[in-house]
């Protein structure tokens, strides 16, 4: 099996801020702006079957490379030929390359929790040249990233209307003053505290041969 590893992203088309792309997703959710955004499958397969030819002709493990895509999105792509690893202590993953169901993966030397799934069917058909069948600290569509409690809070926060002190969780955007009765909208550094904007990772693809 070749393995190939990649950080993506792109461009929000409303606000331009970087929308990461942590997995083969069908949409993706822009945090600064909260737009939600389709990511049509021929953007997917340009960019898979360009990376493929350079991992089968041109790199060798360990090579990689810096490439900024303008067409249906701005992309920004680093991509390179990598044995799948894991990113905290650079182990090689030990990859059950025959599964049939998502697993978790232990590394044997720093402990870190590495998510291992067979590549959503869509996303298998992409490439005529070889078939993506695996995927290595991906998350897939849908996956909800849990948070620790220190990260979302309770948060304090003062009521702007009469100056009431309120403890605020994320749950809601818009909080009701429990003093004043007004509705307070939550600022957006107040939001982002709570609501953390997504960062890219790097992921990888282990192709059938």
């Amino acid at each position: 099996m070749l393995y190939g590893c990649l950080e993506i992203g792109f461009d929000c088309t409303k606000c331009g801020a970087l929308v990461p792309l942590n997995g083969p997703w069908e949409s993706a959710h822009c945090d600064k702006c909260q737009t939600d955004i389709d990511v049509p499958h021929d953007y997917w397969k340009d960019i898979i079957d360009d990376i493929y030819d350079e991992l089968k002709g041109e790199l060798q493990e360990g090579d990689g490379r810096n490439s900024t895509i303008f067409g249906t999105f701005n992309t920004k792509l680093l991509y390179g030929r990598l044995m799948a690893r894991c990113e905290a202590c650079k182990t090689n993953v030990k990859v059950n390359e025959s599964l049939t169901d998502a697993y978790t993966y232990t590394c044997e030397k720093c402990g870190r929790k590495i998510p291992i799934a067979p590549a959503p069917d869509w996303f298998k058909t992409l490439c005529q040249k070889a078939k993506p069948v695996v995927l290595v600290n991906a998350q897939l569509q849908g996956e909800v990233v849990t948070k620790s409690k220190s990260e979302i809070g309770p948060v304090a926060f003062t009521c702007p209307q009469c100056g009431g002190g309120l403890v605020v969780d994320g749950t809601e955007r818009v909080v009701p003053c429990k003093y004043c009765k007004v509705s307070v909208y939550l600022p957006d550094d107040l939001w982002l505290r709570l609501h953390p904007a997504m960062i890219k990772t790097r992921w990888f693809i282990g192709f059938e041969e």
